[in-house]
């Protein structure tokens, strides 16, 4: 997914359809989408809706795709990330991995 602002892109996304690829998560999660490498940038663009909007827009793809619950991970040292997606409704699993190369 990509977000443009005057034909310029500002901020991107993908849906993993087959979920996170950490047997811990998709153990715990079996059939969720995974909304993975959200950015926005430049940075002075963040906190400005650009990251909500294309959160936004995954959820709606991943229902109209049948899915009805997304997940997404954060560094526990993002705290700015995190903020977002609690206010956005996604809650705490304490379902901890390593990102695997």
């Amino acid at each position: 997914m990509v977000a443009w602002s005057e034909g310029i892109p500002v901020g991107t996304a993908q849906i993993l359809w087959q979920g996170c690829e950490a047997p811990e998560v998709r153990e715990r999660f079996p059939e969720c989408p995974e909304l993975n490498g959200l950015g926005v940038w430049p940075p002075q663009l963040r906190s400005q809706g650009i990251g909500a909007a294309i959160i936004r827009a995954a959820e709606t793809q991943a229902h109209h795709s049948g899915h009805h619950r997304m997940g997404l991970g954060v560094d526990d040292q993002n705290h700015r990330a995190a903020s977002l997606y609690l206010r956005l409704g996604y809650q705490e699993t304490d379902c901890r991995y390593l990102d695997r190369y």
